[in-house]
């Protein structure tokens, strides 16, 4: 016992407390236990383990319950289709105050689909102001008659078979009563506040086969609806739109019904959307005069005829359109063809529209001028390029000087092609008549070879394909062109060309290496130029309005692009514009007239070599600064750029042409390296700036120029037929202008027209790149240098000097 005690007292020293056992106690860290000898200390663990899981147990067995008398109470809630209570207070939402401020109260309810067929207990709930009941079986809206602030009600999907059968709320606006047995439309004049109707009998199927009947076949009792802005009738029967007018829809969906054609309409002044999906609808006419509308569905319906698009085209506020599955998607290039005539959309058949849509279909329908020029000089340079290689040496591009050109640009009644004939005939040694080709007829005084080469429209094909034209354009159903030939037989005379055309032609003349100057000879006065139609007798009364608006086109042109044109004379007087060209002329030429040569009545001053010009008037090429036009031009005086009008690059510019005519009429040949080195400044074909002098050289009169031909002032010069115009080639907007086409557009809308369209160039070439078997081109007379270099000095640039118009 002392031992074991020594042992105690060794473990309490150690940090050890061992238990001391003294009859039925035990000591343990100074407390004291009683043992119980029952218990087993080796269960201990697993009892613990058990008396917990049965805790947990114990505890789990309450919330279960719960549960289930949950699950019990869900199943019994509105037992045999009668609405409880219960169903109701689960449904209720938006707390809030009662309509007369006194009460706090739920104003929502939603109970869908629990079968419901009587919902008498809904009259105790005077406070509501929205009730959801869709996918139940009411059949009966009675109860309803006390809720006097009742403004939404959705009924939808059940098996209603009158409209609105109850005493009207003071204030009911949306109502949703789609998908049920409603056979017609009562008077709902009571419920004058119904902004909002949806009466969409969708079709229901039993086992997707039987189709139920829906039996709404007109539109009535809405005359007094006056705040009525949505109505939705759509899977219905009606065949006729009527009983809307004066109403204040803004959206209305009628699709999927019996429709043939929109009417009735014309009152609905707020219209902003429309569903006419569904129907048999073969025209949108109706749909106009809706300045407000914006969306238009015309999905399934049989709209088969593009000019339809014309009833729609003036709704400036529209932004979509849907035409799927109609006839008319059928037509080549359908979707480009609509957005180039409603160009204010933004989404077509439901995709969004891209701006590279909205770009082709305006290169394809009516493209700018220029675009068109731009296709026309790529189809003769091909065609150019596939001809056996042909120097024309008697125009070619010169880095000093230019080939001299002048050509007379205006419409038809301008007198143009008299003023060219006429600078002609009286200066011949220096002018050349450049003579055009066409397809259509000789009017009567004009000759083949004089006036026109006259051609037909295969000869005038052929000789595209054989890259004869420089340019080529179509005006009034016929082809006029420009050759090289023509150019060339009046360069190899060592003579300056004059031609006339139209702007069309001009466009793609700007994109060769010619430099012409271009002078634009416009009658100011309508009236004078009506006149000099009519005296020519060969123009209707449609073609000489479409003449009078292509006046107005050249104008607008002209001052949209200013420096495009060197020149503009005012031709009203046909007497006078000449005066002013011949002055403006001999002035740049520097050719002395005797006063026996200068036409009497003319009270400018008579043109003497070596004698001082006064013309105070613009000069040709684009004013440097605001006072040019009162600063005159004195010859062989030397003006600072400031007293002269332009700027310091451009007199310099000047001084560099003047430099370059001297040395050429001395017979100067510069030496290699400066020839190599030295390259002056040329006018850009299109550009306003730059567009300094007009160069001519002088010499024999061409074999091409007419003689002694006398100036008619009633004379009409230029290309005309008898045909009203559908020139592809016309700057006016396709709305404004007649066509054969079908969209109204410009042309017959497949593009950009030429006689070649059936042959590709490119298919001219082998596989290998090389050119295939042509027909031999036209031989070249033989030319040396410049024209007229064997017998006349080149003549010197002209200046820009001021010319009065």
């Amino acid at each position: 016992m002392a031992d074991n005690w020594n042992d105690e007292e060794l473990g309490i020293q150690n940090g050890q407390f061992s238990p001391i056992v003294e009859g039925g106690f035990v000591h343990v860290d100074g407390e004291t236990h009683i043992l119980n000898y029952d218990t087993n200390v080796l269960s201990l663990d697993q009892d613990r383990q058990a008396t917990e899981v049965a805790t947990a147990a114990d505890e789990d067995q309450p919330q279960s319950s719960y549960y289930d008398s949950e699950e019990e109470e869900d199943v019994e809630l509105s037992p045999d289709g009668i609405l409880d209570e219960e169903t109701i207070g689960r449904g209720m939402t938006n707390l809030g105050r009662s309509a007369d401020g006194s009460q706090q109260v739920y104003l929502h309810t939603a109970i869908p689909g629990f079968s419901l067929k009587d919902i008498s207990i809904l009259a105790n709930y005077i406070h509501l102001q929205k009730i959801e009941m869709p996918y139940n079986e009411i059949t009966d809206l009675s109860p309803l008659n006390d809720l006097k602030y009742l403004l939404i009600l959705d009924a939808s999907h059940n098996k209603l078979t009158k409209l609105l059968d109850f005493s009207p709320p003071k204030n009911l606006q949306k109502v949703d009563l789609s998908y049920n047995d409603i056979e017609e439309m009562t008077d709902l004049t009571p419920h004058h506040y119904l902004m909002s109707l949806v009466l969409d009998h969708l079709c229901s199927f039993s086992n997707l086969v039987q189709e139920s009947d829906n039996k709404l076949k007109e539109i009535k009792g809405l005359e007094n609806c006056k705040r009525l802005t949505k109505l939705s009738i759509a899977h219905n029967k009606i065949d006729k739109i009527q009983g809307l007018d004066n109403l204040p829809i803004q959206q209305l969906d009628i699709s999927h019904n019996h429709l043939k054609k929109i009417e009735n309409l014309e009152t609905l002044d707020r219209l902003r959307t429309i569903n006419l999906c569904g129907n048999n609808i073969r025209s949108l006419k109706g749909l106009e005069d809706h300045d407000l509308m914006e969306c238009i569905d015309v999905e399934d319906n049989e709209v088969i005829d593009i000019t339809e698009i014309k009833f729609v085209k003036g709704l400036r506020m529209l932004r979509q359109l849907n035409l799927l599955r109609n006839p008319i998607q059928e037509l080549p290039d359908y979707r480009l063809c609509i957005l180039f005539r409603l160009q204010n959309l933004t989404q077509l058949d439901r995709h969004k529209v891209e701006v590279e849509e909205k770009v082709a279909a305006a290169n394809m329908f009516n493209p700018p001028l220029e675009v068109i020029a731009s296709r026309d000089h790529i189809m003769h340079v091909v065609y150019q390029f596939l001809q056996p290689s042909r120097v024309w040496d008697s125009t070619l591009p010169s880095v000093e000087t230019p080939y001299p050109m002048l050509v007379l640009v205006g419409p038809q009644g301008s007198g143009k092609k008299d003023l060219a004939m006429k600078l002609v005939d009286e200066f011949g040694d220096y002018f050349g008549y450049g003579i055009s080709h066409t397809t259509r007829r000789p009017h009567q005084e004009e000759k083949m070879g004089q006036d026109y080469h006259y051609v037909t429209l295969e000869k005038f094909e052929y000789d595209i394909k054989m890259g004869q034209f420089i340019q080529t354009y179509q005006y009034n159903s016929n082809w006029y062109g420009l050759q090289m030939e023509s150019v060339e037989c009046v360069a190899r005379e060592g003579l300056a060309c004059v031609v006339h055309m139209e702007l069309e032609g001009v466009l793609t003349l700007k994109n060769t290496y010619f430099e012409p100057r271009y002078v634009l000879i416009m009658p100011l006065s309508k009236d004078s130029h009506e006149k000099r139609l009519r005296d020519r007798g060969i123009y209707s009364d449609a073609q000489m309005d479409y003449t009078l608006k292509r006046s107005d086109m050249y104008l607008e042109y002209n001052q949209e692009h200013p420096g495009f044109f060197d020149m503009m004379i005012n031709s009203d007087d046909i007497q006078e514009a000449y005066r002013r060209l011949r002055r403006l002329v001999t002035d740049y030429l520097g050719i002395s007239l005797t006063s026996e040569q200068s036409e009497s009545g003319d009270d400018e001053e008579t043109i003497v070599e070596g004698q001082q010009t006064q013309m105070g008037t613009r000069t040709w090429s684009k004013p440097s600064l605001p006072d040019s036009l009162s600063q005159p031009y004195t010859r062989g005086k030397t003006q600072s750029p400031v007293q002269s009008g332009r700027g310091i690059l451009e007199e310099m510019s000047i001084k560099r042409r003047h430099s370059a005519a001297r040395d050429a009429v001395s017979g100067y040949i510069p030496p290699l390296f400066e020839q190599i080195t030295t390259q002056y400044p040329k006018t850009a074909p299109q550009t306003v700036e730059g567009q300094v002098g007009l160069n001519v050289s002088g010499d024999l009169r061409s074999f091409s120029a007419p003689v002694d031909k006398p100036l008619q002032t009633g004379e009409e010069e230029d290309s005309s037929s008898d045909d009203e115009s559908d020139s592809t080639l016309s700057v006016a907007s396709a709305g404004d202008m007649k066509s054969n086409s079908p969209d109204g557009s410009l042309h017959d809308g497949k593009g950009f027209n030429l006689p070649t369209d059936s042959v590709n160039p490119i298919n001219l070439m082998d596989g290998k790149g090389t050119k295939k078997d042509l027909p031999p081109p036209l031989q070249r007379p033989p030319s040396q240098g410049r024209p007229g270099s064997e017998k006349h000095n080149i003549l010197p640039p002209i200046h820009a000097v001021k010319a009065g118009y």
